[in-house]
């Protein structure tokens, strides 16, 4: 499929286009009381405000995004706030009662980022679709990672799973159907949620995921989640965490990811209460998606260049790339060559914990009867970053404007922004609208822009090296 700019540009005014969308933002869950010595109080859920309501957005305490150089300043526009259990719930206001209902988990690398970013402004996607879209936010921090809630599950993973059934429990209050849900996220968010869908409370509820850029991320065993745990510790200073202040545990956070830089990612959802430790054991994972009919998956062609960008290309030695290749994958000698260091760790981080991810979760989804299909963003951003992290997120929300400040869209013409959007996010808008819309195995739908036509190619698919599949003991 291909697409020709029509010269049709929407008006961005002051970076919000007026559309006719009913945009609600309130409270899903306030912050309970204390939880007990070495417990995290539970997000207590909260009625939902009147339909057209809108708070001053706040986000969870954070520092500045690592991606920022590549996604611009929006997340430190926000006020932050430790009870910051925000829910943003886009509704076209011309859509048919029970329209098809999306909850999208933001991502943001369980550090930083927020449903209230200008950037996950859905109004629209809501409007493109024609489906309810709500953007609930989670904790945030190595805090929400680490120190269990009062069943033993990682805040960040109970508050994703609970705020999904806010959203499905009030869906009709906002016009939403409870029974045609899509469970979606990005990154972090994406993970969430696909360990969501895992959870017996939303068995049989979710009848489809939309995963982008789903990383291959499995919780650590006990060796490397008592080694974060001491991490963090020692950056509190040993007290009380009851007495630190929000910018201590924000500090302390930084100081688990600065630890585990070039080994792996240091803050993450650890395993225990409702997170199985096999939540990406492909085979047990499908298993427990009940009521799952459809999967979409998404990937960026150059997924690893947002987290090691071009400007250390220069400085990345050949022995690191040679000793990620051969730590990750079975055969390295098989692997294809690269023009450079970084061209060949850029290559191999994105294969290994997105792309072959991708392959291999869908051939499993497929095996079990479920509606598979996958794409792949091969539009390339500004900068040399290629088509990297996160560069697809513009595209599927569809709003130039909440991105105006956005390095990655620097060489990106209004016109073509809104070309590439449109044929972005169309396997979503099939799959709501009740088609199942699906890739073939061995094949992707590549998604391109060239000479000013988007093109939408099944292409092959193949995969670079076999992976090894382990997780931090």
């Amino acid at each position: 499929m291909s697409l020709a700019l029509d010269g049709h540009a929407k008006e961005a005014g002051d970076g919000r286009a007026t559309r006719g969308v009913v945009v609600t933002r309130c409270r899903w869950a306030r912050l309970g009381g204390p939880a007990g010595d070495g417990v995290l109080p539970p997000a207590v859920p909260v009625p939902p405000a009147a339909a057209g309501t809108v708070e001053d957005a706040v986000v969870f305490p954070q520092q500045p995004g690592g991606l920022d150089w590549l996604l611009g300043p929006a997340a430190g526009e926000v006020e932050q706030d430790e009870d910051a259990f925000q829910i943003n719930v886009y509704a076209p206001a011309e859509a048919a009662p029970n329209a098809p209902l999306v909850v999208f988990l933001p991502g943001g690398g369980y550090v930083s980022g927020g449903a209230s970013v200008r950037w996950h402004d859905a109004s629209a996607l809501a409007e493109g679709i024609g489906a309810v879209i709500a953007v609930p936010a989670y904790r945030l921090g190595a805090a929400a990672c680490f120190i269990p809630g009062p069943d033993g599950t990682a805040p960040a993973v109970a508050d994703a799973v609970a705020a999904v059934q806010w959203a499905i429990d009030h869906a009709a209050h906002f016009g939403g159907d409870p029974d045609d849900v899509t469970l979606a996220g990005q990154s972090a968010g994406a993970w969430l949620a696909f360990a969501a869908a895992q959870d017996p409370a939303l068995a049989g509820r979710i009848r489809r995921l939309a995963l982008y850029s789903l990383p291959y991320q499995p919780p650590p065993g006990p060796e490397g989640a008592a080694a974060r745990r001491r991490v963090f510790a020692e950056a509190l200073g040993g007290a009380d965490r009851s007495e630190r202040r929000p910018d201590d545990l924000v500090a302390a956070s930084a100081e688990v990811n600065r630890a585990w830089a070039g080994r792996g990612l240091g803050v993450q959802p650890l395993a225990g209460g409702r997170l199985p430790g096999d939540v990406q054991d492909w085979d047990a994972a499908v298993g427990r998606l009940a009521g799952v009919e459809q999967v979409l998956l998404a990937t960026t062609a150059h997924e690893a260049r947002a987290f090691i960008p071009p400007h250390v290309a220069g400085s990345l030695p050949s022995s690191a790339a040679d000793a990620y290749r051969a730590a990750h994958f079975a055969t390295p000698g098989e692997l294809p060559a690269a023009d450079s260091a970084w061209g060949q760790m850029t290559a191999d981080m994105t294969e290994h914990q997105f792309a072959s991810a991708a392959r291999e979760l869908a051939g499993h989804l497929r095996s079990a009867g479920v509606a598979v299909h996958v794409s792949r963003l091969d539009v390339e951003a500004a900068g040399g970053a290629g088509s990297a992290h996160c560069f697809d997120v513009p595209f599927l929300f569809g709003d130039r404007g909440q991105w105006r400040d956005s390095p990655m869209l620097a060489d990106l013409e209004d016109d073509a922004f809104d070309a590439v959007a449109g044929v972005w996010r169309d396997p979503l808008a099939r799959a709501v609208a009740g088609e199942a819309p699906t890739t073939a195995p061995g094949e992707v739908q590549a998604v391109g822009f060239a000479d000013g036509v988007v093109h939408a190619d099944h292409v092959p698919d193949p995969a670079r090296g076999e992976p090894v599949r382990r997780a931090e003991p």
